[in-house]
């Protein structure tokens, strides 16, 4: 009886929250930390995705941090791309032009064209003839250069605007091995090349980073926390830091889900709420193995950023890196 009375004060409870935007009175500005103004593959609602000018768009923005997309070819050369593979439903809704705020679209061969294939089954060079970027409602693709990770490093060597970089492994959990080929050459070019700036691995797959770990245990990693579609009655069951601490990451990070969620936005407010005071909790007890970021993705109204940063929330992805600038500058987040 005690359970089911608890069950509907937690349902009453959401039905007053869902018709609420930002209720909460006390302000909790984190303005001690870093905030990490981190552009979502660059600035795409401008560029093309993972590309050097989207990235360059970003740190023009304000961006002190960006996040890119890296996939594996067959050749094991390391790419600044999303889709592994054309045929997965992520990647048709984005070929469709269903992904909102971005300016352009993937161009993935026709089928039976013979290239319509994983990333990891075509060659750069077949993949770079055959891949793109089509602006929308355009026809033709706009000859994008699709750079490597090489290419990246290469060019955030001299970019000390940049604190933090998010790299998303987009190696599934059923090829797993592949993240090595991805974590070999940052070892490898990181070295080469000594970046001021550090790097995040970022994945939904518990198998990919944990055999990341299993060679590369000094590496900064991030488990993603995706919320499920439906109903979400209790938010504490999805709360990034408690991954976070499982897996004794300093990064944890929740994307906002959309509308298969019901209630979206209400339901990720009072999960990062709930997270940040559990990041403040946890941090108190592990001062040897602190969480250094809470970070919102993939967040782009304005709106939204506001309650977030009110919250005390320590970063953001976004589309709109000049948009969460101006909201940095306005709260006197720190920067640098």
């Amino acid at each position: 009886m005690a359970s089911l009375k608890r069950k509907i004060k937690y349902y009453i409870i959401w039905i007053k929250e869902l018709f609420r935007f930002c209720p909460y009175r006390k302000v909790n500005i984190d303005r001690e930390h870093l905030f990490l103004n981190i552009g979502h593959r660059g600035s795409p609602v401008n560029e093309p995705e993972n590309t050097i000018p989207s990235l360059e768009r970003a740190l023009w923005e304000g961006a002190n941090a960006l996040e890119v997309d890296l996939c594996v070819t067959k050749d094991k050369e390391v790419i600044l791309w999303h889709d592994w593979n054309p045929d997965e439903l992520v990647a048709l809704i984005r070929e469709g032009s269903l992904e909102p705020e971005m300016a352009y679209k993937p161009d993935f061969p026709a089928p039976f064209s013979g290239y319509r294939k994983k990333t990891c089954e075509l060659t750069l060079e077949e993949f770079r003839n055959n891949f793109n970027y089509i602006k929308k409602g355009e026809d033709e693709p706009v000859g994008a250069y699709i750079p490597t990770l090489k290419d990246f490093i290469e060019w955030a060597a001299d970019k000390d605007k940049v604190k933090y970089v998010f790299l998303d492994l987009k190696v599934p959990s059923n090829e797993k091995e592949l993240v090595l080929v991805i974590l070999d050459q940052l070892n490898e070019l990181t070295k080469k090349y000594n970046l001021s700036c550090k790097f995040i691995l970022e994945t939904f797959s518990r198998e990919v980073i944990e055999t990341g770990k299993s060679k590369y245990p000094d590496f900064t990693y991030c488990l993603d926390v995706e919320l499920p579609p439906g109903f979400i009655f209790f938010p504490w069951l999805h709360s990034s830091i408690k991954l976070a601490a499982e897996y004794k990451n300093r990064i944890a990070l929740v994307l906002r889900p959309r509308q298969i969620t019901i209630g979206n936005w209400m339901t990720y407010r009072r999960v990062i709420r709930l997270d940040v005071r559990k990041k403040k909790q946890y941090n108190r007890k592990h001062h040897d193995n602190k969480i250094d970021f809470l970070i919102g993705c993939t967040i782009n109204d304005k709106r939204e950023m506001k309650c977030l940063i009110k919250k005390g929330i320590n970063g953001m992805q976004t589309d709109y890196p000049r948009r969460l600038t101006n909201l940095v500058k306005q709260y006197g987040l720190k920067r640098e």
